[in-house]
């Protein structure tokens, strides 16, 4: 027995694996469970009998591969998380089973003038019909994704959000507000920290070993947010805010405050940044797809289709890209790299941020790194919400005891159900 816990602890934090296992691992036979969570058969069997009476796991036939035993799996239909985001372009509304498949999604773009009290208004409501639909009883846990800067304050305890190009942000206390109209406690989080936490737990690297260090790299929009996992653990910082690699100065001459951007990475190597790059040439190109009004996505489209223009304005955004990494790579050296969805996803553009590696980074550094891009096909930072959800509810040993709450009303329900017919 741990020292200093008693035995009710014991058994609950015995539950509480038995179940983290199951739900990571998919079915297993009893003795696959003991070995390999190491307690005795008779415990495992207990818990699985427990289990069984919650209606939260099911039993079938001989073990897989010709192995002998009952697979044991667990059962959690109609129980969910719910992830949240919001950024300067759009918010995002993600409902997951508990073993983490989408279930529904929904995305408002924001206008570029869009008064952000309208916005957060339109997200609550959103956000309740969701929880209206799904039962907020069925709902384990919420996420709200936030971009940075976001700096958990120690002397008052109230975050703050400092936002590049979404200052309005600021204004609203978002996730007050998200609490009050949900009626529930609401986890907020860095997206960047949450992409590179869902990186991390679906990464071939981490599979292969647990002690993988790890980096995302997103710019969704104008700024760019940076997500450290080391040794299965996020990268947090005093005040949260590690991983605020957008803030960087890569250019000595580009004058800036502390609420401006210019001479940063994120200036100079953010999405948005290529539109910049676009317009500075714009008048060269004439025989150019792309004008005045042309978007990130326009360039991305013309370059894929090698618009000269476009060529020009996307490889000058992966130059300093790779520029930003190779000193990111002598600070932290990671052994892998992950490009967001936000940048171009072909293999010319990532090739052109490697070359620039290369051209900073010692050899014998650069051979060792993986960049790459995202294997996911939903978007990380979502994801990453509904694993931060099933962390907090580990942690604190609360994920059984919210699941069997749900279990015994819907028992009650099929009991008066039974009654009224």
């Amino acid at each position: 027995m741990i020292k200093g816990m008693n035995s009710s602890e014991m058994q609950k934090n015995n539950r509480t694996l038995v179940f983290k296992t199951l739900l990571e691992c998919g079915s297993m036979t009893r003795t696959e469970l003991a070995a390999g969570i190491g307690l005795q058969k008779a415990t495992i069997t207990n818990i699985i009998n427990e289990f069984l009476e919650m209606g939260i796991i099911a039993i079938d036939g001989d073990g897989a591969a010709g192995r002998r035993g009952e697979n044991i799996y667990l059962k959690l239909d109609g129980i969910y998380t719910m992830s949240i985001g919001i950024t300067r372009k759009d918010y995002q509304i993600e409902i997951f089973s508990l073993d983490g498949k989408q279930i529904k999604h929904v995305r408002h773009q924001i206008r570029k003038y869009e008064d952000i009290h309208r916005v957060v208004t339109g997200l609550k409501e959103r956000a309740l019909e969701l929880v209206n639909q799904f039962g907020k009883q069925n709902i384990l846990g919420i996420c709200l994704a936030v971009p940075g800067l976001y700096i958990r304050r120690k002397t008052d305890g109230k975050d703050m959000l400092q936002v590049a190009e979404f200052a309005q942000l600021s204004q609203v206390d978002i996730h007050r507000e998200l609490e009050e109209t949900l009626g529930v406690p609401v986890l907020m989080k860095h997206d960047a920290k949450l992409a590179a936490y869902a990186e991390w737990r679906n990464a071939k690297e981490a599979k292969e070993d647990k002690n993988v260090s790890l980096i995302v790299i997103r710019s969704r929009g104008f700024g760019i947010g940076a997500g450290i996992v080391i040794n299965g653990k996020i990268v947090e910082g005093q005040v949260g805010i590690a991983g605020e690699i957008g803030r960087m100065g890569i250019n000595y001459n580009g004058k800036r405050n502390q609420d401006e951007c210019m001479g940063t990475f994120e200036y100079y190597a953010g999405t948005e940044s290529a539109v910049r790059y676009m317009l500075e040439r714009l008048y060269e190109f004439p025989d150019s797809v792309l004008d005045e009004d042309s978007t990130y996505t326009d360039i991305v489209e013309a370059y894929q289709k090698r618009d000269p223009l476009a060529v020009y304005a996307i490889e000058k955004m992966a130059w300093m890209l790779g520029y930003g990494i190779a000193n990111i790579v002598y600070m932290i050296n990671p052994d892998c790299i992950i490009l967001g969805p936000d940048y171009p996803e072909m293999e010319c553009f990532l090739e052109k941020v490697r070359q620039v590696v290369k051209q900073f980074v010692h050899p014998l550094v650069e051979e060792s790194i993986t960049i790459r891009y995202s294997a996911l096909s939903e978007d990380s930072f979502l994801l990453g919400g509904y694993y931060h959800v099933l962390e907090a509810l580990f942690k604190e040993n609360l994920i059984l005891e919210k699941i069997r709450h749900i279990t015994e009303e819907d028992i009650l329900e099929e009991t008066a159900s039974k009654t009224v017919g």
